[in-house]
């Protein structure tokens, strides 16, 4: 199953230099896992004034949901976010955000990210079913 949901994403790599030069991310991608649990990670380069990153998570890509707000580890560190509770929605995709967010308040950037199964038997699955009624 890890191996068919593997084959039916798209992954999203970013390179986004800030102009201020206070962030620059090298890399992010949103990979789903399992039935309902999508995997993010992203890499950044300069993380100077960052107060935190803010995950978001759409199923329209206009209304965000705040999903969790990681702290900065350092330059080069592989972070990683596991969303546990996706549910896809007749074929549709889902869509992430990473926003950086400075120590004085202001947000710097976004990267944006979307995963998109295929229509397969994937839909058909429990998890899927139990995830609908939540």
């Amino acid at each position: 199953m890890k191996k068919l949901l593997t084959n039916l994403i798209i992954f999203l790599f970013l390179s986004v230099a800030f102009a201020d030069g206070d962030l620059t991310f090298v890399e992010s991608s949103a990979q789903p896992e399992d039935v309902n649990r999508v995997r993010i990670t992203w890499i950044t380069k300069d993380e100077s004034q960052l107060k935190h990153f803010i995950i978001k998570r759409s199923n329209d890509d206009n209304n965000f949901v705040e999903l969790d707000r990681v702290l900065p580890k350092g330059p080069g560190y592989r972070y990683e976010y596991i969303d546990e509770d996706v549910l896809f929605k007749s074929g549709g995709a889902v869509f992430y955000k990473i926003v950086a967010e400075k120590k004085d308040g202001t947000r710097v950037e976004t990267i944006s990210m979307m995963v998109h199964p295929s229509i397969s038997t994937v839909y058909r699955t429990w998890g899927a079913i139990k995830a609908m009624f939540r």
